[in-house]
């Protein structure tokens, strides 16, 4: 009987216990939430309406900045390439080696350098031209449409012709140098050069006292 009783007791003391329980989660479940960033919401509270907003939408500006706005559509791209390649072909350098008002002359220096360039240049084949610009005839060789390859074009002929220098001309794009060419003087010996030179300016000299 006595345990029957005591059974009874415990059996009481345990409903009533999980009823609190239960009442208490209930409790902590219907209270409301407080807000994590209090100290964010303290902060915000001295900022004006603007500021506010500026604050809130600051990491979309941020993001459509960063992303979007650096974006460049293929487009303009193509664009770029088109004019690049709208460059006139025609429109380079050459180098003047003579000014003069006698035909012959200008002829007759034109030839000359064409043999002698044949003779002592590797890696290029300069043509030259006879341009005739009132009252004068000017002879210039050469077809470059970078100007700095003219000017090097121009400095490796000072020694024989030292009046030459880089002008502006309608050129023949199929006589220009590939970019990679390396243009300079060959390995000749040095008596074989000078021989060379001398019959060179013997046969131009002779050709120009004819032609007068």
């Amino acid at each position: 009987m006595f345990n029957k009783l005591l059974l009874i007791i415990c059996g009481v003391f345990l409903a009533i216990s999980c009823a609190t329980t239960e009442s208490t989660s209930d409790e902590d479940d219907s209270r409301p939430s407080e807000p994590d960033n209090l100290a964010e919401d303290y902060r915000n509270e001295s900022l004006s309406n603007t500021e506010r907003l500026l604050l809130s939408t600051r990491s979309q500006l941020s993001n459509h900045y960063s992303e979007d706005m650096v974006y460049i559509p293929d487009l303009y791209l193509q664009e770029i390439v088109m004019n690049e390649r709208k460059t006139d072909p025609y429109a380079g350098f050459r180098v003047q080696l003579l000014s003069t008002r006698n035909v012959a002359e200008a002829d007759s220096v034109r030839d000359y350098f064409v043999a002698w360039a044949d003779s002592v240049i590797a890696g290029y084949e300069p043509d030259a031209y006879v341009v005739f610009r009132s009252p004068h005839y000017r002879v210039r060789a050469g077809d470059f449409q970078d100007r700095e390859r003219a000017v090097h074009f121009s400095g490796m002929l000072k020694n024989r012709y030292p009046d030459a220098w880089v002008v502006h001309e309608r050129i023949e794009p199929s006589k220009t140098p590939a970019d990679t060419t390396d243009i300079r003087f060959k390995d000749l010996d040095a008596i074989e050069f000078e021989e060379e030179m001398r019959m060179m300016e013997s046969e131009s000299a002779d050709t120009t006292s004819l032609d007068r």
